[in-house]
């Protein structure tokens, strides 16, 4: 059997776009440092840094997650409709947030906070 090349590279360049664009997405969608740590058709697992008073914008998490905080600080949380809500974090603590919520996270606080957090896909 013959071996089509276009098709083959365009079977390649597909897999490597489809790559590039989630993990552009992770990134944006954090509005921070993000970086994958794992993922696989159940779980995302990234680590996101929040550089201090940097205002990211809004995104919205299209699945529930689960972060993990990793470093001492603030982070505060924008919502329309509610009132803005600044959370004082112990590293180790943990939070939960549903899907489909659209929000801005930036860090209140002096120095960088680190997050894991993990996605729940299924």
């Amino acid at each position: 059997m013959k071996l089509n090349h276009h098709f083959l590279s365009g079977i390649v360049c597909g897999g490597l776009l489809v790559t590039g664009l989630s993990y552009l997405q992770s990134v944006v969608a954090a509005g921070a440092e993000a970086k994958i740590l794992l993922e696989n058709d159940r779980v995302r697992v990234r680590q996101v840094a929040f550089q201090p008073g940097v205002r990211p914008g809004v995104h919205t998490h299209s699945v529930a997650h689960v972060g993990v905080i990793l470093d001492d600080g603030s982070l505060t949380f924008v919502e329309k409709g509610k009132k803005d809500e600044t959370v004082n974090f112990k590293s180790g603590e943990a939070g939960f947030r549903e899907a489909n919520v659209s929000h801005e996270v930036f860090n209140s606080g002096s120095k960088p906070i680190r997050v894991v957090e993990v996605e729940l896909k299924k």
